[in-house]
């Protein structure tokens, strides 16, 4: 079974719309998951005409015309997957950021992310988050913690704008150091496929033109 993984696509916010380049990736899979931040609800049905989809709610789904809950967790062929946004307590997220920006980098603290977004889940074989927009692939245990960065992961720095006056100035300048200090691969856009055969679980990372 072959399982798309999209995030953070900000579709209608930061991207007028769905990049082409995500249908011929998503192509031939049998689902399709969004791991939030999908700005527009009618993303979804875009991708529903490639696969059947599932969805949690992302701190820039506002839309009143559909009702996403913030974790799910699905079962493919035996493999438990659960899946939530990302997002945790604000202050804990401005503590990451600073520490980030301020070590220009050199330290990684994550505030535990994996464990907190495992809470949520439960015991699940592979966790699926996004929000960050920084690729992940790495094991927690016997869990997979997959994210495969987001199909518009300049959206988090206005897509070029200027930063405000002001404290909000402040804020802008600092959250986008934040992305550029995660790398170069956190900057491209992409989605990621999950591959299930036989209880064994393959992630790959798809990075779009």
């Amino acid at each position: 079974m072959r399982v798309g993984v999209v995030t953070d696509t900000h579709v209608g916010e930061y991207l007028e719309t769905l990049p082409t380049g995500v249908t011929a990736a998503l192509a031939g899979c049998d689902h399709i998951i969004h791991a939030g931040d999908i700005s527009r609800a009618w993303v979804l049905d875009q991708l529903r005409a490639i696969a059947p989809v599932s969805a949690v709610q992302g701190d820039h789904d506002t839309f009143g015309d559909i009702d996403l809950p913030r974790t799910q967790v699905m079962t493919f062929d035996g493999v438990r997957v659960g899946v939530t946004h990302g997002r945790r307590w604000y202050p804990l997220e401005v503590a990451v950021t600073l520490v980030t920006v301020l070590s220009n980098g050199h330290i990684r603290w994550t505030g535990r992310l994996d464990r907190s977004l495992l809470r949520r889940t439960g015991p699940v074989d592979i966790l699926i988050f996004g929000h960050w927009h920084a690729p992940v692939t790495r094991h927690i245990g016997r869990t997979l913690v997959f994210c495969p960065g987001a199909v518009c992961p300049w959206g988090s720095m206005q897509n070029g704008r200027a930063a405000r006056r002001g404290f909000g100035g402040v804020v802008d300048r600092t959250v986008r150091r934040f992305r550029v200090l995660q790398g170069v691969d956190a900057m491209r856009p992409a989605i990621g496929i999950l591959d299930i055969v036989d209880g064994g679980v393959t992630a790959h990372r798809i990075v779009l033109d």
